[in-house]
């Protein structure tokens, strides 16, 4: 990864999830057992995709951080 993200991150080994906590309102949470990203706004799933059987890389989980910031920097001016 090249970027430095400035967020929590908290990891369930026992149910197999990594939530990453971008803002208050905002959170990602890459669920390994089911082959999930969910994207959580104000505590509600907003998205939920599956990346079963897709190559899935480094580079694809910075872009999805890089966004998230991009949208935790709006939620910011809210």
């Amino acid at each position: 990864m090249n970027k430095v993200f400035n967020h929590e991150t908290i990891f369930d080994t026992a149910n197999r999830t990594m939530t990453f906590i971008i803002h208050k309102r905002l959170q990602i949470t890459v669920n390994f057992a089911e082959y999930e990203i969910l994207i959580i706004k104000d505590g509600e799933i907003v998205d939920r995709e599956n990346f079963k059987g897709e190559h899935f890389s480094l580079s694809d989980m910075e872009l999805i951080l890089t966004q998230a910031n991009e949208a935790a920097k709006k939620l910011n001016k809210v």
